[in-house]
């Protein structure tokens, strides 16, 4: 898809209050060359339901959005140390 169909779908999204998703913060939002981006989250809640909805949103809007689409939890790099030191 083309950057401008992409932008579409974006600016509809957020014009309508669906991106981002109910309990979901953004925290950063980058796109890549080549059309990939990433998004960094914050769920106020614990529920794998909020990582489902932020994805949700854009594949039901337009179904061919996403070439992949990961999930990959994370914590700080210092309460990662401070777990693999057993601190």
């Amino acid at each position: 898809m083309s950057p401008q169909e992409a932008a579409k779908v974006a600016v509809k999204l957020m014009e309508s209050g669906s991106f981002p998703p109910k309990g979901v913060e953004i925290l950063g939002w980058y796109i890549c060359p080549g059309g990939r981006g990433v998004t960094i989250t914050e769920s106020k809640s614990i529920e794998s339901a909020d990582a489902f909805k932020n994805w949700l949103v854009w594949v039901q809007e337009r179904k061919d959005f996403f070439e992949c689409y990961e999930v990959h939890p994370a914590v700080s790099a210092q309460d990662a140390i401070k777990m693999a030191l057993g601190k």
